[in-house]
């Protein structure tokens, strides 16, 4: 294989589309181009081809060493798509292992970190990855603003494996939060792709459809395509297939055949057992207990539920030492990149929306204040903040952050965070632009489409904004800052005030 930069682009786009598809032969094919891109001198094809291997191990029920993989690279790159690409395969496997929250984070600067240049299939893989990952857990509502931006991406590329894996993210996202309509809609345009297309649905794929057939009173439909599944579809993920039969058990069960289903769900332990699923095998005991009770076994479904309980937790005890393992590989990864360039801008960026943090605007402070040229100091402070975290909880809360830190980037000036709900600007004008730039800022805050991130939610803010002046100290700019947002908060929220 000879790698031209074209070819190599190419290759690799493949590879992050098939990986929803099918995996045989894939970790082949990211071999051939880690060798031919190393020997051509291209780093970022050959890093990426690593961690294509690194998503094989997530996807392979191997997270400790995918996640390990993948960190060992985004610690030693300092190549800005290799970096985002290597905080989504971590994002991806820290998810498989049940830490969500920290999962979450790696997927949001997986998807901000890329810009409209960069391959477009990697693109859509983060909005997926983020999509998925941000309604996954989410307590109310599903937000479809994320998926649909991910299908707007996906349908831009055209590739039909992420055009179905971000319907089918959204069709069972949909569905577990209650929104059946949604889900049928979203499952009616994946079979429609996948017809158009030719591309068949994955074991995944298949599962999603039939459950939500089940759902909408359509068990025979139902039942062929899990079969259909089960029998000749592509497993995308260790636990697609055991997923499937544990599917159609429970049409089996709800058709009056609870023999059947018993007997489904036994080939899926089977399978749990052989490939070391845990918790499919927690689920199936689970079930079955239910199916002793149908047909009046008691005592069956007493020592069922009982041994359930008992592989539950083994399973979360499983779970925490997966995130063990993963949490001192990176700790080794710290101390050996500590003096990097990267890692040095790492530490002085906030962690969980990018800005900077207080280290960097203090330096930057100082830099405009020696400078003597004309600027703004402002300080923003989020209403009602504790309220937000507290009606809909601290997952939501850290998505509002990260919003406000969208919007603030957009800003021509430096933009950090301070901590909790505390947002700080230096803008190099005069105290009128300044002003006239702070108020389209909480305008927009205002009128940003919050419901969309979480039913019912509202965020406003207010600011502080004073000019510098040339007697000033960092000490002295800020406490004018400060004092101008208590009174913004005095008067009422949501208003910006000013030197007069």
């Amino acid at each position: 294989m000879q790698v031209h930069p074209g070819v190599a682009e190419a290759t690799i786009e493949s590879l992050i589309a098939d990986i929803y598809v099918r995996h045989d032969g894939m970790a082949g094919r990211a071999r051939e181009l880690i060798r031919a891109a190393s020997a051509a001198g291209d780093a970022r094809h050959a890093a990426l081809g690593r961690l294509v291997l690194a998503e094989l191990d997530n996807r392979g029920g191997r997270v400790a060493e995918g996640v390990r993989q993948a960190r060992d690279i985004l610690a030693a790159g300092d190549d800005r798509v290799v970096i985002a690409h290597a905080h989504a395969v971590v994002a991806g496997g820290l998810w498989r292992a049940g830490d969500n929250a920290e999962a979450v984070r790696h997927a949001y600067q997986a998807d901000r970190m890329l810009t409209d240049g960069d391959p477009l299939a990697l693109r859509v893989d983060h909005a997926i990855i983020l999509a998925l990952q941000v309604n996954d857990q989410r307590i109310g509502g599903i937000s479809h603003s994320e998926f649909e931006a991910a299908q707007q991406l996906a349908d831009a590329c055209g590739r039909p494996a992420l055009i179905l894996a971000n319907l089918n993210n959204w069709a069972w996202c949909a569905y577990s939060h209650g929104d059946l309509d949604s889900a049928a809609a979203l499952v009616e345009r994946m079979r429609s792709h996948s017809d158009r297309s030719g591309e068949p649905l994955n074991a995944s794929c298949a599962d999603t459809v039939a459950r939500i057939l089940l759902e909408t009173g359509r068990p025979r439909d139902a039942t062929l395509v899990i079969e259909e599944a089960i029998a000749r579809a592509a497993p995308t993920d260790s636990d697609a297939i055991p997923a499937a039969l544990m599917t159609l058990a429970d049409i089996q069960r709800r058709d009056g055949n609870t023999g059947t289903a018993m007997r489904t769900l036994a080939k899926c332990r089977e399978i749990a057992a052989r490939d070391r699923l845990g918790d499919v095998d927690a689920l199936a005991l689970r079930m079955l207990a239910g199916c002793h009770a149908e047909l009046g076994d008691f005592e069956a479904a007493y020592r069922e539920m009982v041994d359930f309980h008992e592989a539950w937790t083994v399973r979360r005890t499983e779970q925490s030492e997966v995130m063990a393992r993963v949490t001192h590989a990176q700790f080794a990864v710290d101390e050996a990149h500590r003096n990097t360039e990267l890692f040095r801008e790492m530490a002085e960026r906030d962690a969980l929306t990018g800005l900077w943090n207080r280290r960097r605007s203090d330096a930057r402070l100082a830099a405009v204040l020696a400078a003597g040229a004309p600027a703004a100091v402002a300080l923003l402070d989020l209403d009602h903040f504790k309220q937000i975290n507290d009606t809909h909880t601290h997952a939501v809360g850290d998505l509002v952050l990260c919003r406000v830190a969208e919007i603030l980037q957009a800003v021509p000036g430096h933009a950090g965070r301070h901590g909790g709900e505390e947002f700080f600007l230096v803008l190099d004008t005069g105290l009128a632009a300044a002003a006239r730039t702070c108020e389209a800022l909480r305008a927009a805050v205002a009128g940003y489409d919050w419901p969309a991130v979480a039913p019912g939610l509202r965020v406003t803010t207010s600011i502080g904004l004073t000019a510098v002046r040339a007697d000033d100290d960092a000490h002295t700019v800020v406490r004018r800052a400060d004092e101008h947002l208590y009174a913004a908060k005095r008067a009422g929220r949501n208003r910006l005030v000013s030197d007069r």
